[in-house]
């Protein structure tokens, strides 16, 4: 929660009546109400002293946040600098020059922390931190570890194909999940909705309630014949401690095992938090695609993220006799590839890049996503100008606002032996392989010399998704 007003002490008794109120919401009692009042009068006069009189434009900031037993309010200060503001400790000799020195020793009194911090061209914040004795988190009451089976909600449940009357709900259901920020816009228009189902691009499934509540969904995404994304997976934050998310995910299985055996499926889900990547179990990860988009506002669930969404994927078929082509691969990346495959039904040979640069030009072509920042560059082909062009087309595009880049080159081709040194001078790093609509596979390379990016900040729940992770994270490195 922020406030912002001027830098006018005719203000103060907002400041004091913003934090009380504050408290109450988090369970102060009356005389924990009163200390933060005095905290809002102290600090903002406190700071006043230091604002110069006149040319002066700035707004000030106070933010309160939530701590796990306590609340941390930030008092934004750009008067002058705390480290030459003289602050005399207060003496009854000199009352008057020293009642800067009886703020702070009042503040320190009042609060359990008190610091000053330098946030340079920023100014300076004065950061307390407050003990609640009955402290009750509000913003993150609702986590996912926190919640229990509710009482009253009705446990009695079935999972089904969807119906066109189940539209409505399901769009209803991303709402509760996802608010207005879903990735596929189709998900908010029954019209389109039911469009993808009669056409065959959507097969999808629904758990209701015995009263047709629509409470989960989960939807096989076709590309083509060949090819199937596994997405639209979610539960009412209501009912995530219930058993409808297995239910859906065992049905939706023995749905595909039947109707479906000789289509190879891809899951992706977010790294922002773990829960939402359960649905992956028993699929070969293969891919961490990052910094793909701003963040989708998942209802019920709180994690530290990067600014931006990344996406972990895995793929699996349920065919023992699927026919592939031989996929060639760098290799500086054989190894890794090929341990993507161990361990499933798939039967493919994994050879290693030995090939040499075509004589003509290379072919490609550029898919750019300027809402989300992000672009593609599909490579068909491997020319001598490769390197001119990826420098090209990276300029070209970060020019235009654009700061994560994917090179997407396809293994069915025997590729030269230093593509992947040419996309490395090149900022181009290997993050991983991922099946396309002609059951063929392309190799994936990320560009983010245009962000900064936290790979601390990933959250990965199998520990061949934390494997993958680290080996992409040396990749990164290796061009910085």
């Amino acid at each position: 929660m922020n406030l912002s007003i001027p830098y006018n002490l005719d203000f103060v008794n907002v400041v004091a009546t913003f934090l009380e109120e504050v408290g109450g919401c988090y369970g102060a009692d009356a005389a924990e109400k009163q200390r933060l009042r005095l905290i809002g009068e102290e600090a903002f006069s406190f700071i006043m002293v230091g604002i110069p009189d006149q040319d002066f434009s700035e707004m000030f900031q106070l933010r309160c946040m939530e701590m796990d037993d306590r609340l941390s309010l930030s008092f934004s200060n750009h008067g002058r600098p705390m480290n030459v503001r003289e602050v005399k400790d207060f003496s009854v000799d000199d009352m008057e020059g020293t009642a800067d020195g009886l703020s702070l020793r009042l503040l320190r009194g009042l609060c359990d922390e008190l610091l000053f911090q330098n946030r340079g061209r920023e100014g300076w914040e004065l950061a307390i931190q407050f003990k609640l004795k009955n402290y009750k988190p509000v913003l993150s009451g609702t986590d996912e570890a926190k919640e229990e089976l509710k009482p009253g909600i009705s446990y009695d449940f079935t999972v089904r194909h969807s119906e066109t009357d189940d539209i409505p709900g399901i769009i209803n259901l991303v709402y509760n999940t996802y608010r207005y920020s879903y990735a596929k816009s189709f998900a908010y228009s029954k019209e389109l909705f039911q469009e993808a189902i009669d056409t065959g691009k959507i097969f999808s499934m629904v758990v209701a309630t015995a009263d047709q509540k629509i409470i989960g969904h989960q939807a096989i995404l076709f590309e083509s014949p060949q090819l199937g994304e596994v997405g639209m997976a979610m539960v009412d934050p209501q009912y995530r401690k219930s058993r409808a998310f297995l239910l859906l995910k065992r049905d939706m299985k023995e749905e595909v095992m039947l109707n479906y055996p000789n289509v190879i499926l891809y899951i992706k889900a977010v790294t922002s938090h773990k829960s939402s990547q359960a649905f992956m179990t028993g699929t070969s990860i293969s891919l961490l695609e990052l910094s793909v988009y701003n963040h989708a506002s998942f209802v019920g669930m709180k994690a530290g993220h990067n600014p931006r969404e990344s996406l972990i994927y895995g793929f699996v078929t349920f065919s023992p006799n699927l026919p592939l082509k031989p996929i060639y691969i760098p290799e500086e990346h054989h190894e890794m590839v090929s341990s993507f495959f161990a361990g499933t039904t798939f039967s493919i040979q994994v050879e290693k890049n030995n090939g040499t640069v075509a004589v003509g030009e290379s072919v490609f072509e550029v898919k750019a996503n300027t809402e989300n920042q992000h672009a593609k560059l599909y490579f068909n082909s491997i020319g001598k100008d490769f390197s001119t062009v990826l420098k090209k087309q990276t300029r070209s595009l970060q020019q235009d606002g654009i700061i994560t880049i994917h090179a997407i080159v396809p293994s069915h081709e025997n590729q030269p032996e230093n593509s992947d040194q040419l996309l490395m001078a090149n900022g181009f790093f290997f993050s991983g392989i991922k099946p396309n609509a002609n059951r063929e596979w392309d190799l994936i390379y990320t560009n983010l010399l245009h962000q900064k990016f936290n790979f601390d900040d990933i959250q990965l729940f199998s520990p061949k998704a934390v494997e993958l992770c680290s080996y992409i994270k040396e990749q990164y490195e290796r061009i910085l």
